[in-house]
């Protein structure tokens, strides 16, 4: 499977440097591509957390309009997404 990856230019300040560099080490040993991977995984994670803090307005919504939590469709995994 060929990939073709894109070049983006992203700005950050001196301290969102210095941690974007120490968690690729910590997390991909400082191999070549660790920030790109490292900035990859953290848009995963950003994507999953997004989707568990909808998932919970969901839930607080029909907490607050006192419905039995039994009618309806919720997806627990998403609200108790640990990963």
């Amino acid at each position: 499977m060929v990939v073709f990856l894109k070049q983006v230019v992203v700005s950050l300040t001196d301290k969102g440097n210095e941690r974007l560099r120490r968690l690729a080490i910590e997390i991909k040993g400082g191999k070549k591509g660790s920030l790109s991977e490292t900035v990859e995984e953290a848009l995963e994670l950003l994507e999953k957390k997004i989707k568990q803090l909808a998932a919970l307005e969901r839930l607080k919504k029909i907490a607050d309009e006192n419905r039995v939590l039994g009618i309806g469709k919720f997806d627990r995994e998403e609200a108790y997404n640990r990963n």
